[in-house]
C-alpha cells in the first residue's frame, strides 16, 4: 500500500527518525561556477527540482569575465584568498597567528536579534514547506581559520592552556545561537567540521574524544533536550568517530561516505544514524556518465535507505559536473527516490 503523499518538513523528519517517508529527501548544494558554466539551463533544472529544504527558487547572476581569485578580511580577522567560482577559499594570515594576540582578541558581535526574528517569520510562513535546517557553525574549522592549521595542530598537542580559553568562548558563542534558533523554530541545528583527511582522521582518535567530544556533547544537548535533531557534516576518513558523534547526540551524520569501504559503512554506519549522502564528487559526479550517476544514485539508497528511512540524498554540483550529469542526478532523485515496500519490508 503506497504511502500518502508528505510535505517536504514531514518527509526529511521521517527520513531522520526512520519512520517511514513516502519517498527519500533530497538536497543539493550548487558552487557559483556551475552556475557561470551552464548559465540558465542549469537555472531551469533546478528550478524543475526544488529540494526538500529551503524550497528556493533560483536565479541567473552574470559571471565575472574569468574566475577571479581575490583576497578579504572576515569578521574574525583572519584573511583569505578565495576563488569567485567557489564559495570558501583558504585562510593565508589567521588573526591568532601568535597567542601573543590572545589577551587583547575581541571577538566580533553575535548575530544581530533580526537574523533569529527572520528566521522564525520566515519558518512559520504557511507557504514554507520545507524543513527548518539553522546553520549553527562549526567548532574546529573555527580554530582553524583563527589560529592556522599547522598552529592549530600543535596547541593540541602541547595542550595549550589557550587553546582551552578559545574553545571554552566559541562553544559559548556556539550554545548562544544554537538557543536562539531553537526559539525561532529549527527542527535541526547544522554543524559543519572536516576532520579527515583521505584515508586517516586529522589527529589521533583518543585525542580527539580527549578535547573535543566533550565540546560537541555540550554544543549539542540542549537540542536534543529540546527535542530536535542534530545534523553533523564531516569530509574526508571519519570512520574512527562515527560511534562518537552518535554517542552525543548526532541523528543526521553527512560524511564522505564514497572514499570508505563498503563493508565498512554496512557494519558500522547503515542503518545507525540518517545518513545525508555526499554522493561521489571526486569521481561520479565529474567524470561519470549520466548512467553511472544514476546508478550510484540507485546504490547509495540501497545502501542507506532501506531501514524504514535513514537517508537524505545530496551531491554537490561544483563547477566540473558536466550538465548531462546535474539533471542525471535530479532525475533519479525523482524517479528511484520512492520508497519500495521491498526496502520497507527489509527493516
Amino acid at each position: 500500500m503506497p504511502i500518502p503523499p508528505m510535505s517536504s518538513r514531514e518527509r526529511v523528519a521521517a527520513a531522520v527518525a526512520f519512520a517511514g517517508p513516502d519517498r527519500v529527501p533530497f538536497q543539493y548544494f550548487v558552487f557559483p561556477g556551475a552556475f557561470w558554466r551552464h548559465g540558465q539551463a542549469l537555472v531551469d533544472l533546478l528550478n524543475t527540482h526544488p529540494d526538500d529544504f529551503e524550497c528556493r527558487r533560483f536565479a541567473m547572476a552574470p559571471p565575472p569575465s574569468r574566475p577571479l581569485i581575490g583576497e578579504h578580511r572576515d569578521e574574525w580577522g583572519s584573511v583569505w584568498r578565495q576563488r569567485s567560482d567557489y564559495t570558501v577559499g583558504e585562510v593565508i594570515r589567521p588573526a591568532l597567528a601568535s597567542w601573543d594576540a590572545w589577551p587583547s582578541y575581541v571577538f566580533p558581535p553575535p548575530p544581530a536579534a533580526d537574523v533569529y526574528e527572520e528566521m522564525k517569520t520566515r519558518w512559520s510562513n504557511p507557504g514554507h514547506a520545507g524543513y527548518r535546517l539553522a546553520a549553527c557553525g562549526n567548532l574546529f574549522e573555527r580554530m582553524q581559520w583563527l589560529r592556522g592549521t599547522e598552529n592549530l595542530l600543535v596547541d593540541i598537542a602541547e595542550d595549550r592552556q589557550e587553546l582551552h580559553e578559545l574553545a571554552e568562548r566559541l562553544v559559548e558563542r556556539g550554545l548562544d545561537h544554537v538557543h536562539e534558533c531553537l526559539e525561532a523554530g529549527a527542527d535541526c541545528c547544522a554543524f559543519s567540521d572536516d576532520w579527515g583527511a583521505q584515508d586517516r582522521l586529522l589527529m589521533h582518535p583518543d585525542r580527539w574524544r580527549q578535547f573535543f567530544k566533550p565540546l560537541y556533547r555540550r554544543l549539542f544537548q540542549p537540542i536534543r533536550d529540546a527535542g530536535r535533531q542534530v545534523w553533523f557534516h564531516t569530509d574526508g576518513w571519519t570512520a574512527d568517530i562515527w560511534d562518537d558523534l552518535i554517542q552525543v547526540g548526532v541523528t543526521v551524520l553527512n560524511p564522505q561516505h564514497a572514499i570508505m569501504p563498503r563493508d565498512l559503512i554496512l557494519d558500522r554506519l547503515a542503518g545507525r544514524v540518517c545518513v545525508r549522502s555526499d554522493l561521489d564528487r571526486q569521481g561520479v559526479l565529474p567524470f561519470g556518465t549520466p548512467e553511472e550517476v544514476r546508478a550510484h544514485v540507485a546504490d547509495t539508497i540501497a545502501l542507506f535507505g532501506r531501514f524504514h528511512g535513514g537517508l537524505i540524498l545530496h551531491g554537490e554540483v561544483g563547477p566540473d559536473v558536466p550538465l548531462a550529469n546535474v539533471r542525471a542526478l535530479l532525475e533519479a532523485y525523482r524517479d528511484l527516490g520512492p520508497y519500495p515496500l521491498r526496502w520497507l519490508a527489509a527493516r
